[in-house]
C-alpha cells in the first residue's frame, strides 16, 4: 500500500529562475560570474546545480533573474554538497543578517514573491 506524502514542501521547483553566481575573494571581493541552475527554491535558500567548484562555507553573491523579479548582489553561503555526477550540487542559505534592515526587508519581499510566482505556476500546471 502506497500512502501519499503527508507533510508540505516549501521548497518549488526553480528551473524557471536564472542565476548568477560571484564567489567572494580574499577582503570579501567578487569574483568572475558563473551561470547556475536552480534546482529548488525556497525563502531561506536554494539548490543548485554549476560546473563551478565551491567549498561548504564559502561566502556568495548572487543574482536571481525570473520573469518579473530581479535581486542582485544577495549574500549567500554554500552550506552542503551533494557531490560531482555532471555538475556539481549545493545547498545555499541565503545571509541576509548583514545587510540593512531596510535592504533585509526589500529581499525577504521578493524572495517571498519569487516563492509565491514558482508555487502558482506548480499549481498551474
Amino acid at each position: 500500500m502506497i500512502v501519499p506524502e503527508r507533510r508540505f514542501s516549501d521548497r518549488y521547483a526553480g528551473a524557471e529562475l536564472k542565476m548568477e553566481i560571484r564567489p567572494l575573494g580574499l577582503f570579501g571581493r567578487p569574483k568572475e560570474k558563473h551561470p547556475a541552475l536552480v534546482s529548488n527554491f525556497a525563502i531561506g535558500g536554494v539548490a543548485i546545480m554549476t560546473p563551478l567548484r565551491l567549498k561548504v562555507g564559502q561566502k556568495l553573491q548572487i543574482t536571481i533573474l525570473s520573469e518579473h523579479h530581479n535581486l542582485k548582489a544577495v549574500p549567500a553561503e554554500v552550506v552542503r554538497y551533494d557531490g560531482k555526477q555532471v555538475d556539481f550540487r549545493y545547498g545555499l542559505k541565503f545571509n541576509l543578517s548583514n545587510l540593512p534592515q531596510t535592504a533585509n526587508q526589500n529581499v525577504l519581499f521578493i524572495l517571498k514573491q519569487l516563492e509565491q510566482s514558482l508555487q502558482n505556476t506548480l499549481f498551474a500546471s
